[in-house]
């Protein structure tokens, strides 16, 4: 379809002309879309429609990306009224809103009948928004609002076929702004502020119209500028704009062929090749099969042309998650099937990932649903949802097919599962989500018997995946052939975002607004990632450090707020680190680096001529303090001596 078509072309596009690595390290990235060209850079895949209408039954959205008389450029987001009301957001918590920051968007519609109003809003939640309505009479202005509906102030030079510029902003104190102007002549039509207690979590934009509306209502260029932009390492951040949404929604189709994205596997190969697997469904059976996606660099996939790669027995009236490692040069795939309300683990193999075979039951005495598996010393090791709703199990197998459940835990609640093998600890990770309640998180040293689950990410309360039941859901970690991490220092995540279904849209019926969404959480220092060091001992990454390099075993302390950026990593040379550091006068600075062997003799250098030596202690830990002495930047070499 056109837009799915419009949406890929334009993102390889973009990574032509600036090349990835520019894209995604060379500026502040999820500050505004891709090339400041609003809707024309597949941005509504970052957006999501919800109603917030009064009706009880089910309306479908009338959005589309359209070039027919654009707003802007070549493409705009077009709503269509039609037969009925109509009142909805096209919602999006992609962008990233730190204060100050400041959101636009261009609006436009030659209907002058007064049976439509359009707006633009931050949120904090469904209830708590500020923000600004258009109609063909006038403005209103909310500020902490909880109801859409406000007196308009009647505006005279609001016109049909003008474009609008529609502003809100937010500053250090609070102090919200909202602004109409037209875009055309500069005049400001509408300007109010006020303090906000709103912490801003999401970009909303609003409309409304009336039953047997004839209006087409026009969106373009949304742009927003916000302080810096930092990713805070020790906790679960999703990616910026552009690569927030790594595989789209299915485009717009009739409610009938309403296909969507869900569970999927992700899988990284010894020939650096990403690899996903997804599942497809639609509005009238809850399996149709599984599809399949590469990538070169772990964020721009391309499906494949012939999906579905595999699709289970017809006999089965669903099939839902799988799992797929790579052991000794062949795929082999463990999926869910229902077999009469029972939960059936199936098994697959194949040589190149699409053409599959061997299809055969593996477990299917008690429900076990939704497996992840992995492959550790010889063994396999299955996690799933069973043999209740609310339990997850653990098995284990030297084949991969003959399974013996070895535990059983009691969750409380339907949990769906990611599991990974930590090499750097030796250890197990299982990652249940459950919705509002968030995602827990274990570790086993035997991959059997896990310590007591905590919770380690909340989703958010408005967006792509908020959805009180399964907002962060499906989690499939970047792992590779054996569903191995290196480090928990580097935990990629791509998950299903599921949001909130208002209007009795039924629950398994319409999930057209799901996408796959990367996010992750990072520890330690990268190459080529500048950093902010905080005096508590935390860093702030200033670009998200997707497949950055980790500088194992270094830290850096700074009892000032200071700016870090590592130019090279290598413990076994000569040189163990250089690059460049930015701190006030008399800041101390501790350099840190561990494993290393005991008695050897090291020197850190600063661009002011200073050297500093010490040996590595016994415990194998290298200290080197220093007091900067001058304000600015330095550049530091940290390397072997002899005596």
């Amino acid at each position: 379809m056109m837009i799915r078509q419009i949406s890929i072309l334009l993102i390889l596009t973009a990574i032509q002309m600036y090349g990835f690595a520019t894209l995604l390290h060379g500026r502040q990235a999820g500050l505004s879309p891709g090339n400041q060209d609003g809707f024309e850079t597949a941005d509504w895949q970052n957006f999501r429609p919800n109603y917030v209408g009064s009706s009880t039954e089910f309306i479908r959205p009338r959005f589309d990306v359209t070039d027919e008389n654009p707003v802007s450029g070549r493409y705009s987001l077009r709503w269509t009224a039609g037969g009925e009301e109509h009142e909805w957001l096209m919602l999006s918590n992609a962008f990233y809103l730190a204060q100050p920051f400041t959101a636009s968007i261009l609006f436009r519609t030659e209907d002058e009948s007064g049976s439509w109003k359009a707006g633009f809003y931050m949120m904090q939640d469904y209830d708590f928004f500020s923000g600004i309505q258009i109609n063909s009479t006038g403005a209103a202005i909310q500020i902490d609002a909880d109801e859409w509906e406000m007196p308009v102030k009647e505006v005279s030079s609001i016109a049909g076929g003008e474009v609008y510029k529609l502003e809100i902003s937010l500053d250090e104190r609070n102090r919200f702004t909202a602004s109409i102007t037209n875009h055309h002549s500069g005049e400001r039509i509408v300007e109010q502020s006020g303090v906000s207690a709103i912490q801003p979590g999401a970009l909303a934009i609003y409309l409304k119209t009336d039953a047997n509306s004839n209006a087409m209502l026009y969106f373009d260029d949304i742009s927003v500028q916000s302080s810096g932009y930092y990713v805070e390492s020790g906790k679960w951040t999703r990616s910026p704009q552009p690569y927030y949404v790594v595989l789209p929604r299915l485009p717009d189709v009739t409610q009938q062929e309403g296909n969507w994205v869900g569970g999927h596997s992700v899988m990284k190969t010894e020939e650096n090749e990403y690899l996903m697997w997804y599942r497809i469904r639609d509005n009238i059976q809850r399996g149709k099969g599984y599809g399949f996606a590469k990538s070169s660099d772990g964020i721009t996939w391309k499906k494949y042309e012939n999906n579905p790669v595999f699709v289970p027995d017809s006999r089965y009236a669903s099939n839902e998650k799988i799992s797929v490692l790579k052991i000794d040069g062949v795929f082999r795939g463990w999926y869910t099937v229902e077999n009469h309300g029972r939960w059936i683990t199936k098994h697959i193999e194949s040589r190149d990932g699409i053409h599959w075979e061997n299809d055969k039951a593996v477990i299917d005495d008690v429900m076990c649903k939704d497996a992840d598996v992995v492959y550790v010393n010889g063994d396999y090791y299955l996690y799933c949802i069973g043999p209740g709703n609310t339990d997850i199990s653990a098995y284990t197998s030297h084949d991969g097919l003959q399974w013996e459940l070895r535990e059983v835990y009691e969750m409380g609640t339907h949990r769906h599962l990611a599991a990974y093998y930590e090499q750097e600890n030796s250890r197990f990770a299982l990652y249940p989500s459950a919705g509002g309640k968030g995602v827990s998180y274990a570790v086993s040293e035997d991959g059997i018997r896990f310590e007591p689950f905590v919770q380690t990410w909340t989703p958010p309360a408005v967006g792509l995946d908020d959805w009180v039941e399964a907002g962060i859901t499906y989690l499939s970690f970047l792992r590779n052939e054996h569903g191995h991490i290196a480090s928990e220092a580097y935990r990629p995540v791509y998950y299903q975002a599921r949001n909130t279904y208002d209007n009795n849209i039924p629950g398994w019926l319409y999930h057209g607004g799901e996408r796959v969404v990367l996010a992750g959480k990072f520890e330690g220092l990268y190459t080529g990632i500048p950093t902010k060091l905080l005096p508590d001992g935390t860093y702030r990454y200033k670009v998200f450090p997707f497949e950055a390099e980790i500088a194992k075993d270094f830290e850096v302390f700074s009892d000032r707020e200071s700016e870090l950026l590592v130019h090279s990593w290598d413990k076994q040379g000569n040189i163990l680190s250089n690059g460049t550091i930015t701190s006030p006068r008399q800041t101390l600075l501790q350099f840190i680096v561990k494993n290393l062997e005991p008695g050897e003799n090291y020197e850190l250098l600063l661009s002011e001529g200073i050297v500093v030596r010490k040996d590595v202690q016994n415990d194998g830990t290298l200290i080197i303090r220093i007091v900067n002495p001058e304000e600015g930047e330095h550049n530091f070499i940290i390397r072997k001596y002899s005596r």
